[in-house]
């Protein structure tokens, strides 16, 4: 029986020594991949390349926010595969951090790189706080653009996150999905103007949703005095009878406005702009404005553009059913400094012309709209158009105004199902193609067709 201890005594000693050589192993693969990693970095072109031209080159990598389009063009936070939040891993970001140590080193060098976050509020992620925090942080204190989507995107959890870094948003937007109306809105925050660095708000919705009382989003504006461009699309609010005059805000510094999303009607749903909110706003700094669809009185919004008189560049307006000749003339003329005019038509069965008080309008007196360089007429069904009124408008526009027309364009589908119908773009008859054709060598551009396709 004296051999078991033997034996027991050796495999002790020879388990010593393999634990020996394979610490001694290990430490060798160790060694020889920080080897690798010091070869690759003086064999990767981007450590020789100083730290302000690598970091430059990884935001290049990633796309910007843009302001014009007011659109946070950025990566997601998740993915939808797991309960638990997790960052994408497609987001340059998280590549970056991949790749090797020293372009992680560069991506968590490079505060820029993690100022714009998207969160996917669809389900009650548990560590939603902590990885946005922690995303969030690396972005130091330079300002955020954050977006948020889904039916649960103005939550309180979700609201108490944007109040926690409203002083450091420049860019929102809430996108809320699958109709799930949003509950009263309850910024935490304790100073009066919260969103003081704030350019950009959008609120948005994939159908018409609502989205809490009116006062409660003049309220968010007020709370936002350096605000560019603001965009609400298919939202609806409660009108609270209780608003005064107290209430009424005047965004100094606001340059865009859209209401309702251009040229995205559908026969089968109900669509609305929210333009009621004119009623509580002045904006003597508007430039670009476009309204998709009305739900505020005329002589409403004659009051709001007397009130701003807004220096506006740019206007894009779906044209409103009622509107008579008298009714166009007083709307124009409110806008003297317009560049830009574009009109829309709903789709409806009735395929009549719409435009027309427009374009009797403008054929009336050089001095309305002088600066008037583009008129586009768009809808998204083939409309019967009154070429011949066209044709005198455009001749007008070229010879008597201070500016020439340079543009003018007429979109619509090249096909459109209608009960069981396939409608076809109205084209103008030879005798009015003829005078098109010879403005246009005047040097005016005509596209009648398809956006991209020009059938003239």
């Amino acid at each position: 029986m004296s051999i078991i201890p033997k034996l027991r005594k050796c495999i002790n000693k020879l388990s010593s020594a393999i634990e020996a050589q394979e610490l001694l192993l290990q430490k060798l693969i160790d060694r020889r991949s920080e080897a690798q990693r010091e070869l690759n970095y003086y064999l990767d072109p981007m450590a020789r390349l100083p730290f302000e031209l690598q970091s430059h080159i990884f935001m290049l990598c990633t796309p910007a926010s843009t302001l014009i389009e007011l659109r946070s063009k950025i990566y997601p936070l998740c993915t939808h595969d797991s309960s638990t939040l997790k960052p994408d891993p497609t987001a340059p970001q998280m590549v970056f951090l991949a790749v090797s140590r020293l372009w992680r080193n560069i991506a968590l060098a490079t505060p820029r790189l993690w100022c714009d976050i998207q969160i996917d509020a669809s389900l009650h992620r548990p560590n939603y706080r902590v990885l946005s925090e922690l995303w969030l942080a690396r972005a130091q204190d330079l300002p955020l653009s954050m977006t948020i989507s889904g039916p649960l995107a103005l939550t309180q959890s979700v609201q108490d996150s944007v109040a926690q870094h409203s002083h450091r948003l420049e860019n929102l937007t809430i996108s809320l999905l699958r109709h799930m109306q949003t509950p009263d809105i309850k910024f935490n925050w304790n100073e009066s103007t919260p969103f003081s660095c704030m350019k950009c708000l959008t609120v948005e919705a994939d159908r018409l949703t609502y989205c809490g009382a009116m006062r409660q989003w003049l309220d968010v504006l007020r709370a936002a005095p350096a605000l560019l461009g603001l965009r609400l699309d298919n939202i609806y609010f409660r009108t609270d009878t209780g608003i005064g005059a107290e209430h009424h805000l005047t965004l100094a510094s606001l340059r865009y406005l859209q209401l309702g999303k251009p040229f995205t009607w559908d026969l089968r749903r109900e669509h609305s702009s929210t333009s009621l909110i004119l009623r509580f706003l002045t904006m003597p700094a508007l430039q670009v404005l476009s309204i998709s669809c009305f739900d505020l009185p005329y002589e409403e919004l004659l009051d709001f553009l007397t009130r701003s008189s807004p220096p506006l560049q740019s206007l894009n307006i779906a044209v409103p059913f009622d509107w008579s000749f008298s009714s166009v003339a007083r709307f124009l003329r409110l806008m003297p400094t317009l560049v830009a005019l574009t009109l829309s038509a709903t789709p409806t069965e009735d395929r009549s012309e719409r435009f027309l008080p427009f374009i009797e309008v403008l054929s009336t007196s050089p001095d309305l709209l002088p600066n008037l360089r583009e008129i586009a007429l768009r809808t998204e069904m083939p409309l019967i158009i009154d070429y011949e009124s066209v044709v005198r408008m455009l001749t007008f526009r070229v010879a008597s105004c201070p500016t020439p027309l340079e543009s003018f364009r007429v979109t619509s589908p090249l096909t459109v199902p209608l009960q069981g119908k396939f409608l076809l773009p109205i084209m103008p008859n030879e005798e009015v193609g003829s005078a098109l054709r010879q403005l246009a060598t005047k040097g005016l551009k005509i596209h009648i067709g398809p956006w991209a396709r020009n059938l003239f």
